[in-house]
């Protein structure tokens, strides 16, 4: 009984200790705004898992007046089973912070022109990591229950 009570106590710990967005204060607009850009460690998964050949500079860039504009997003982060089909997507549209489950997310609402389908994005397929800025952005890539995710670094502001 003793073992059990102690080695709960311990799984709780560590999954506090390993989650980076529990405990955080809502990122402000300012604290989120700039270009992101697709870190190597998911450039790595993309190419490895994912089999795309060639990947284009792939960038979100988040505006202080909340206009939001995705260039070369792999179509695997939009496509419901996280299947590639080699292709990159982009579109214009606007963003808001949202409550998550555990941590925040980005809403997003892109318009008609670009090649990614216009509408909602929103639930849990954008979350910002970290507790305080420089942020990263997190895509959901297919199932989220797969664990598949690309992320994005600021680059700049």
């Amino acid at each position: 009984m003793r073992r059990a009570a102690i080695r709960t106590v311990l799984i709780a710990a560590l999954a506090v200790a390993g989650c980076d967005r529990i405990f955080a204060s809502q990122p402000t607009v300012q604290d989120l705004v700039g270009v992101y850009r697709l870190t190597a460690a998911s450039e790595e998964f993309l190419r490895t898992t994912k089999r795309y050949r060639v990947i284009p500079r792939s960038e979100v860039e988040l505006k202080s007046d909340l206009r939001i504009s995705i260039r070369s997003l792999p179509d695997c982060a939009v496509n419901g089973f996280g299947d590639s089909g080699g292709a990159f997507l982009s579109g214009d549209g606007r963003w808001r912070v949202e409550n998550d489950f555990v941590g925040y997310r980005i809403s997003l609402e892109i318009e008609p022109g670009g090649s990614l389908k216009e509408g909602g994005y929103g639930g849990s397929w954008m979350v910002i990591r970290r507790r305080s800025a420089p942020h990263l952005l997190e895509i959901t890539v297919g199932d989220p229950d797969s664990g598949e995710s690309i992320r994005y670094a600021r680059h700049s502001s």
